[in-house]
């Protein structure tokens, strides 16, 4: 495995060794020396598994920014490194020369297009202009990615200084240039001293440069507290579970979405299914016959050697929690547990006693699979000690109850059937848990009074930290701190403002709206440039929405999803034919007259033929008359759709 000290010097060396053979070729080094980094060659931190360089002056001012407009990004991830070429700047530029900065980023986007699947372009449309060109792949050391990375320099570079040039000649108050020789030595000359003087004295001071200011990293930039509670609401085909999955691995990952964003979707999604195989991300979906005990806890019948048993299961939510409050973990409780509860019930009972007084009690197996404690004495109450509480005192060592009788039990399971025990640091670490269509089930049923513990000053740890008594097992719950919930909603089934008020109060509440500028960009249609025989799809997607909007309403509208799948002919008939038209006729609830006024005459057409009832003499017969006249449509043959004339 590579180490962050040895990537970064062998990226020196391979920089140093290109300026040695032209003096020309030059590049930044870190100018602030803070503490960690004294002996750091380049921009970055070792914690966030990252340094950067650059090969241009092009000073840019703006809240948060740095002079580094353009980056050669390195990334080490465990065992594997890569590298982006990222180009950020502002979308609000504040004076001409960030203005001239973003049209010169603007400019080298149009160029870069052409590397294909590697390039890639930051979906927020206010904040920042974006983009990348990512590594053809993870490398397992530096040789092996060098002959890449020196051939899209030598790609990159050139575009680079012919953009500039070109903005120049539009207005020559630009600045912005490769670094000169003299300024490159004077970086040398401080980085240098900064070695020297660091080693000598071991103390940690900082050099401010005129030049080279830090690089703002972009987790920093972006990166906001994400609400532990929050809710992606909007239209069909909007992306709130595709953006689901990004939004999880942002929270877990410490990265901003942004980052996330640019990343290859295929390592996103195998990293997002590593997560919910490991447990720190779980997927669920709600429905209408969702319950209490599925979600929380609660009673289920099961068959053992042919017998039906009843016994408290804990739900998804429940089981989330516990693993996010973990502290240790045994992976051979179950099994010991269960030969515990063989031998008591092959012997009938068995005859134990409390650690302090010696006092006997025999303890038999319920159907529930719980040791009941029954002291031998007449005053004596039966007491059930069940297998989370056997779990809690033999694994964390932790009493809920009963402490005598727990402690004899946990004591003897130990003794007899040993338990594996691993320290974990789950409290350390993030968990999520996604319900996808929450507005599907009935939220206050089936949270029921967790409703409360959600939120985020009653989480366990903090100030006003809340626990109640689960109403089956009668353990004591409380939601960790470190457990997000990230909620889809359909705003086609449901209106934010439909929702219970106590899910919107606990809940911070996002709105993904249709993308349709992603339609040029993204996907199968990205490729198309969003053309199609003619048909311009985004405009085509911005109609169709105006018209719904009319009609109904905003939360109806069609996301851009429905289009990135469309390249040719075939497959823009195949969007309309299988998810936009039949999603139109939940929408207008069969009315194909209004689907007309969304699509227009080539799309649906009149049914013209005799019509007449059954004779039924009692019926109002105005009424029949008015009946007759009623239009009826359907949607017309696949042959006759002109897509132009929508």
């Amino acid at each position: 495995m590579i180490s962050y000290k040895d990537y970064e010097k062998q990226v020196y060396d391979w920089l140093m060794s290109k300026h040695n053979k032209n003096e020309k070729f030059t590049f930044s080094v870190r100018q602030k020396a803070n503490k960690g980094a004294e002996l750091n060659y380049f921009i970055g931190t070792e914690k966030s598994n990252y340094f950067s360089t650059t090969f241009w002056f092009i000073p840019v001012a703006y809240p948060g920014s740095s002079s580094d407009l353009i980056n050669l990004v390195f990334k080490i991830n465990k065992n594997e490194i890569s590298y982006n070429i990222q180009f950020n700047q502002t979308k609000n530029p504040e004076n001409k020369q960030n203005q001239l900065a973003l049209d010169l980023i603007k400019n080298i986007r149009l160029k870069l297009e052409s590397f294909g699947d590697r390039f890639s372009r930051s979906e927020d449309a206010h904040k920042m202009e974006f983009s990348q060109v990512s590594s053809n792949k993870q490398y397992i050391n530096f040789e092996s990615m060098v002959f890449d990375l020196e051939d899209d320099l030598d790609k990159i570079i050139p575009i680079v200084d012919t953009e500039i040039q070109n903005i120049k000649v539009k207005d020559n108050t630009f600045i912005a240039h490769r670094f000169s020789t003299e300024e490159q030595n004077k970086m040398f000359k401080k980085m240098g001293e900064r070695f020297k003087n660091y080693k000598s004295h071991d103390v940690t001071f900082d050099l401010i440069d005129d030049t080279i200011e830090e690089v703002v990293d972009i987790t920093s930039l972006e990166l906001k507290n994400q609400p532990l509670n929050q809710i992606l609401y909007g239209p069909p085909g909007t992306g709130k579970t595709y953006n689901s999955i990004n939004r999880s691995l942002s929270i877990l990952e410490h990265k901003s979405e942004l980052e996330i964003n640019l990343e290859n979707r295929v390592d996103l999604k195998r990293r997002f299914d590593d997560y919910i195989k490991n447990g720190q991300i779980v997927f669920t979906t709600f429905h209408q016959s969702m319950s209490y005990e599925d979600f929380i806890e609660g009673i289920k019948p099961e068959t053992k050697n042919e017998k039906v048993t009843y016994e408290i299961i804990d739900g998804v939510f429940k089981k989330l929690c516990k693993e996010a409050s973990a502290k240790k973990i045994s992976k051979n409780f179950d099994d010991s547990y269960s030969r515990f509860i063989e031998e008591v019930m092959t012997k009938g009972s068995l005859l134990l006693e409390t650690p302090t007084h010696k006092k006997k009690f025999k303890v038999i197996i319920n159907s529930n699979e719980t040791a009941v404690a029954i002291p031998e004495t007449e005053k004596g109450t039966n007491m059930g000690v069940t297998k989370e509480m056997a779990r809690d005192y033999v694994v964390n060592g932790s009493i809920r109850d009963w402490k005598p009788y727990t402690t004899s039990i946990g004591e003897y399971i130990k003794k007899h059937y040993p338990v594996e025990v691993e320290d974990i640091a789950n409290s350390n670490k993030k968990f999520v848990l996604i319900i996808d269509e929450i507005n599907r089930g009935n939220v206050s049923q089936i949270f029921g009074e967790l409703i409360t513990l959600i939120e985020e000053d009653k989480r366990l740890g903090k100030d006003e930290a809340l626990e109640v008594t689960l109403p089956y097992s009668k353990d004591k719950f409380g939601v960790p701190a470190n457990l997000h919930i990230i909620g889809t909603m359909n705003t086609a089934d449901r209106s934010v403002e439909s929702l219970d008020s106590a899910l919107r109060r606990r809940f911070s509440f996002e709105e993904m709206e249709p993308k349709p500028y992603l339609i040029k960009t993204t996907g199968k249609s990205g490729r198309m440039k969003g053309l199609v025989d003619g048909i311009d799809l985004e405009e085509l997607l911005n109609t169709i929405n105006t018209r719904i909007e009319k009609l109904i309403d905003k939360d109806h509208r069609i996301g851009h999803s429905y289009f990135l799948k469309v390249h040719d002919s075939a497959s823009l008939h195949h969007s309309f034919k299988n998810e936009i038209i039949p999603l139109l006729e939940e929408y207008f609830f069969g009315d194909f007259g209004k689907i007309g006024l969304v699509l227009g005459s080539s799309f649906v057409e009149k049914i013209n033929h005799t019509f007449s009832f059954a004779k039924f003499d009692e019926y109002d017969t105005d009424i029949q008359e008015d009946l007759k006249q009623k239009s009826v449509f359907k949607i017309r043959k696949e042959t006759d759709w002109k897509f132009s004339e929508i």
